[in-house]
């Protein structure tokens, strides 16, 4: 019986090598196969030619928008309400004009009624004529009911005297000769005022009820 040969160990080392290479390049087959399946899809540019049909596809064109304006949206309603009330404003009536003599021709010597036209009166006098004032002289008055009033005359002469009525309300009147003032209550005489002693020549007078509800003027006498 003849011996077995001896096995040669030195044989297994390129065995062993050779079997890790495939083993490796096994491995790097399946990791490369499973890195590309995992991996997240890229786009591919629409230009590039069909793989399906071959022909070339232009991208698609971006959305266009329309130029419109932004959107507008209604402002609150506002709502004019109704006035409840009216403002109202009344004009005070206008003052009674300062008198002047020009228009009026002096009084000389003599006694003259109230109604005599060289005597002037501002719009707020009334006159005043009925049976009440039978005992006037020439039976009417002028009749002043607001304060500030006023009436006016010129006169040659020294002086005068001022006749008048009383009412029932009391006033008191400011006499002005020349923008000199003088003042009575109508209770204080009896029915005429004396004006003071002037020298004899050209003067002004102005009369101006002062106060109290009414005046009441009856005659003018001038004294030379």
């Amino acid at each position: 019986m003849q011996p077995r040969p001896s096995f040669d160990r030195t044989i297994l080392i390129p065995i062993a090598i050779g079997i890790v290479s495939i083993l490796g390049i096994g491995w790097i087959l399946l990791t490369s196969v499973f890195g590309q399946s995992l991996s997240a899809p890229t786009a591919i540019p629409s230009s590039f030619r069909s793989l399906a049909t071959g022909t070339r596809t232009s991208p698609p064109s971006p959305p266009t928008t329309t130029g419109t304006s932004p959107v507008s949206y209604p402002e609150p309603l506002t709502e004019t309400l109704p006035s409840t009330s009216t403002l109202v404003t009344e004009s005070p009536p206008p003052p009674s004009a300062t008198p002047t003599p020009d228009g009026i021709q002096p009084l000389s010597a003599g006694k003259y009624d109230d109604m005599n036209p060289n005597i002037a009166y501002d719009p707020y006098w009334t006159v005043l004529k009925n049976a009440g004032t039978e005992n006037a002289y020439y039976g009417a008055l002028h009749v002043s009911t607001g304060i500030g009033n006023e009436a006016f005359f010129r006169f040659i002469g020294k002086g005068f005297r001022l006749g008048y009525q009383r009412g029932t309300s009391f006033g008191t009147v400011t006499v002005l000769i020349d923008d000199q003032p003088y003042s009575f209550h109508e209770q204080a005489f009896d029915l005429v005022w004396h004006s003071p002693q002037l020298a004899r020549g050209d003067h002004f007078v102005r009369i101006i009820h002062e106060s109290g509800e009414s005046i009441y003027l009856d005659y003018i006498e001038i004294l030379d």
